[in-house]
């Protein structure tokens, strides 16, 4: 069974893009690899989620990412590994720029 230290591998953190339908799943997913809060308050996957990015650091602490952050242009965040969770589970590390398909306008 994977732990939070696996899915960070030799990083400080990875962040992650789930679909609103997912909180419940992903937060059940976080709890088993033993994640906690940032706060170190223990993780109810009934809640669900109202965020739909997501930071797991390597002690465990799991943590919402702000739309500005997602997407700031600094480069403290641009090297951090980032993938889409519905395809992370499947063993498939896709980034979420990867992920979207771009068609082209007819």
């Amino acid at each position: 069974m994977q732990n939070y230290k696996e899915v960070c591998g030799d990083k400080e953190c990875v962040w992650f893009e789930i679909e609103p339908s997912e909180g419940k799943k992903f937060l059940k997913w976080a709890k088993v690899l033993g994640c906690v809060w940032l706060s170190g308050e223990e993780i109810n996957p009934e809640k669900g989620a109202d965020f739909c990015h997501f930071s797991i650091h390597n002690d465990g602490k799991l943590a919402n990412i702000a739309m500005s952050v997602w997407f700031a242009k600094h480069p403290k965040f641009e090297n951090i590994d980032r993938y889409v969770f519905n395809e992370y589970i499947k063993d498939k590390k896709i980034s979420p720029q990867s992920y979207m398909v771009v068609s082209p306008l007819q």
